[in-house]
């Protein structure tokens, strides 16, 4: 093998290592979103709950709204060179994404915020944006099964 082979070949190794590192980075940096996305969540659900709502708030990773789940996942997307990551959050109808740029902003409802300061301390449009989506959702799902037990008596 030539020099200008070997060369080649390194900047390829290059290449792929400094993508991996990225990739390793921002799934981190995914799932310590996603974890406060899921105990701000829980407080959310939580308020609900002491309102007499049916809901289930066992835990950050337990939570229901009308038993319907509540899912918040970390998404890395991790095509050479490319790495988009976000946090998903659903419940029946209702869903809404945390967007982790490349430059470490993060987009959850408001303006951006640098993933530095979300470290410091949560920001206040981050807690907005779980209470946003628990509200959609426990609305999205009152209208739904309002509907479904209409349903029933239309075919009567």
């Amino acid at each position: 093998m030539n020099e200008a082979s070997k060369a080649l070949l390194t900047n390829a190794v290059k290449e792929w290592n400094k993508f991996a590192a990225e990739r390793d980075k921002m799934r981190t940096i995914a799932m310590e979103v996603a974890a406060l996305a899921q105990r701000v969540t829980l407080e959310s659900v939580s308020f609900l709950k002491a309102q007499n709502i049916d809901v289930q708030a066992d835990g950050p990773t337990a939570m229901k709204i009308m038993a319907h789940p509540v899912v918040i996942e970390p998404v890395v997307e991790a095509n050479f060179p490319t790495v988009k990551t976000r946090v998903n959050m659903t419940c029946s109808g209702a869903t809404r994404s945390i967007v982790i740029n490349p430059n470490l902003s993060i987009s959850a409802g408001g303006n951006p915020f640098m993933y530095d300061q979300f470290k410091k301390g949560i920001p206040e449009s981050f807690v907005n944006n779980a209470a946003e989506f628990v509200a959609d959702a426990f609305l999205f799902i009152a209208r739904n099964q309002g509907q479904e037990q209409k349903a029933p008596e239309a075919k009567a």
